[in-house]
């Protein structure tokens, strides 16, 4: 009987030893909040649709095209190329042109013209390195690029996964492609549609207030900015997502729920409210072309194939070059250009100077010394209030 009251005594114990193990610590619950469905961008009035984006994917097409069927595979190799080439540019399709839609805000009026003569010389670089007015333009095409010397950047000619480089090494399709994104898209976004010449408008908010809408439509003005604002918006969503940098986190998020928020706003006419959105917007989304031209600068991936061979690394370094004139047309939340063309022009000088992208040694040298990678990133950096240490995570 005593062992049996030993062993209870034993079994008791250890039963209090266990309940008080746990004193003061965090117990986890296994009852989770309710996950709440994402927003969505989408808007009605007597039950109908009042959002019309349509503008976005027409510009989006031609703009495209010249790049997929002439730029990125060195395609202008005769005159008739060239033709159609500019004739996309200058008269695009459904009467939505190009040329006519870069740098058309306020805030680089002054700028168009030398904006458009960049564009020129894109497309310049790119008919020389096709072989436009050569004697045999395809042999011309197909050579190898070598420093001081334009031509294919790959294992062979081909190869599915090259590029054309001018004599720099810089790929001018991957500069046209990311700097129209800006000149187009990203002005359209901040320095059109979400500018205070719309969003504090009387008129606009007058129009808004008495619903007043557009011709035929189904939506106020007011409403239509902010929608072809969000439009074009989708044209930078991927570049938006972090995908692994750290800098970026929850960047999308913040970008597309305020996008809802602000039209949303409008049902009710928040005006104070509607702004504080465009704010955020202008804050984020600026803040994803300075994270992502210095992630391209200063990447892994980018010093990894400058170390091994230079050539590999020039179609990320032109896609930095590209993001780096977008970074004209981007604002802070006040409104405020965060760089000049003159400033955007002198940094990209940097980066060509010399043997442009040949110049391994120079790009690869530490920050404090002018024309290498971190230099120019960190330069960036400095405008946009991004630290490099945020990239180099």
């Amino acid at each position: 009987m005593n062992c049996i009251k030993e062993i209870f005594f034993l079994c008791l114990l250890m039963s209090v030893t266990a309940c008080t193990e746990g004193t003061n610590e965090t117990v986890e619950s296994a009852y989770q909040l309710p996950v709440l469905p994402e927003p969505s961008y989408k808007f009605s009035r007597n039950g109908e649709s009042s959002v019309n984006t349509l503008e976005c994917d027409f510009l989006k097409y031609p703009i495209d095209r010249i790049f997929s069927a002439y730029l990125s595979a060195a395609r202008i190799t005769t005159l008739t190329d060239s033709v159609k080439m500019l004739r996309l540019y200058a008269e695009g399709t459904y009467g939505l042109k190009p040329q006519e839609q870069i740098a058309t805000s306020s805030a680089h009026i002054t700028n168009r013209e030398r904006i458009l003569k960049d564009f020129k010389s894109w497309f310049d670089a790119s008919a020389r390195i096709s072989g436009l007015g050569k004697t045999n333009p395809s042999n011309h095409r197909n050579t190898e690029a070598e420093k001081g010397k334009e031509g294919y950047v790959g294992t062979n000619i081909g190869d599915k996964d090259i590029c054309f480089v001018n004599e720099k090494g810089v790929a001018v399709a991957e500069v046209y492609r990311y700097a129209i994104m800006g000149a187009i898209y990203l002005d359209k976004i901040l320095n059109v549609h979400l500018s205070g010449n719309v969003t504090d408008s009387p008129k606009l908010r007058s129009a808004h207030d008495l619903t007043q809408l557009s011709a035929g439509h189904n939506y106020t003005e007011l409403e239509h900015h902010w929608d072809l604002a969000y439009g074009y918006y989708g044209f930078w969503k991927s570049l938006a997502q972090s995908e692994g940098l750290p800098a970026l986190k929850d960047s999308h998020r913040r970008i597309f729920h305020s996008f809802v928020r602000g039209r949303s706003y409008m049902e009710t006419s928040r005006y104070d409210e509607i702004k504080l959105q465009a704010d955020t917007i202008r804050h984020e989304l600026s803040r994803v072309v300075a994270v992502r031209a210095m992630s391209l600068l200063v990447g892994a991936n980018t010093f990894a194939n400058l170390k091994e061979n230079p050539k590999y690394a020039f179609r990320l370094l032109s896609q930095a070059y590209g993001l780096i004139y977008a970074s004209q047309f981007a604002r802070n939340a006040q409104g405020q250009p965060f760089i000049t063309y003159e400033e955007t022009r002198n940094l990209l000088q940097t980066l060509e100077q010399g043997d442009g992208l040949w110049d391994k040694e120079r790009l690869l040298k530490e920050e404090k010394d002018e024309g290498s990678l971190r230099h120019l990133a960190a330069q960036i950096g400095q405008r946009f209030e991004v630290s490099l240490k945020e990239i180099e995570k």
